[in-house]
């Protein structure tokens, strides 16, 4: 991956990156099958070097992982427009990950409830959820095992 433009922004740490996707309420998902590129937004956990999903067992997004599990994903915290007093001094602020990894499809069903859990804890905090067995029958879970990030910040 090349260096960032823009060395001033960048949020350099595993921790920090982490912290901005602990913040961030939709991931979004880009994979390509046969050169066409595809983009989803998703609800996410987090577990160390690793980000959770769920998603229906079928459809194109299944269709674009089956065909090639490498994805890149995005997300972002903190955004703000900030006004300038003339059209080019206008700004944003925010906090934003980008990385690439692999998807998983989640097969063991301790794993698939442990991953449900973090979803739930990201936007819910701690609990004790329960999952109905149809709505896990018919949900799948997919792990990205994150291989690379980068992290950049604006206007804080």
């Amino acid at each position: 991956m090349r260096p960032m433009r823009k060395q001033k922004a960048l949020v350099s740490g595993h921790e920090a990156m982490e912290a901005i996707l602990a913040k961030a309420l939709v991931l979004r998902l880009a994979m390509c099958k046969d050169g066409q590129p595809y983009v989803v937004p998703l609800s996410f956990g987090l577990a160390p070097g690793r980000i959770y999903c769920h998603t229906g067992r079928q459809g194109l997004k299944m269709d674009f992982l089956a065909a090639n599990d490498r994805v890149c994903f995005e997300a972002e915290a903190g955004v703000e427009v900030m006004p300038g007093k003339e059209a080019c001094a206008w700004g944003m602020r925010y906090e934003s990950v980008v990385g690439f990894g692999r998807a998983v499809i989640v097969d063991d069903p301790e794993e698939r409830l442990s991953g449900l859990r973090l979803i739930m804890e990201h936007y819910a905090g701690k609990g004790d959820y329960d999952f109905p067995e149809p709505n896990l029958a018919r949900t799948a879970i997919l792990r990205i095992d994150i291989e690379e990030m980068t992290g950049r910040r604006a206007g804080f």
